[in-house]
């Protein structure tokens, strides 16, 4: 499966979750970019998140670390942490584009 490939599948999924849940849907996208921006900014966050030879037991307890610190709503935050328990936060900027798409 290829990173786009994956990327969608999350984004409907999120969405779906979302739309159950009531969630602003903005609120999501706007906070999907945000976290997305933060990686692609920090060098060193960069590194040790998309590093695949660091243990995803370990991104996990960074990311719920940031999710937490961050107030994010609660689908987001699962979302996030989710992606890198399995090791999957290299396609969140695939992800963030693949839930733009879905909310046209």
């Amino acid at each position: 499966m290829t990173n786009r490939t994956a990327a969608t599948r999350y984004a409907r999924a999120l969405l779906d979750v979302a739309l159950q849940e009531q969630a602003d849907l903005s609120t999501i996208e706007s906070q999907l970019a945000s976290f997305t921006a933060l990686i692609q900014r920090e060098e060193a966050l960069r590194r040790a998140l998309l590093n695949p030879a660091v243990p995803a037991p370990r991104k996990r307890g960074a990311v719920a670390e940031l999710v937490a610190r961050a107030n994010l709503l609660p689908v987001v935050g699962k979302t996030l942490v989710l992606l890198a328990e399995r090791d999957r936060l290299v396609i969140l900027p695939d992800l963030l584009e693949a839930y733009r798409q879905r909310l046209m």
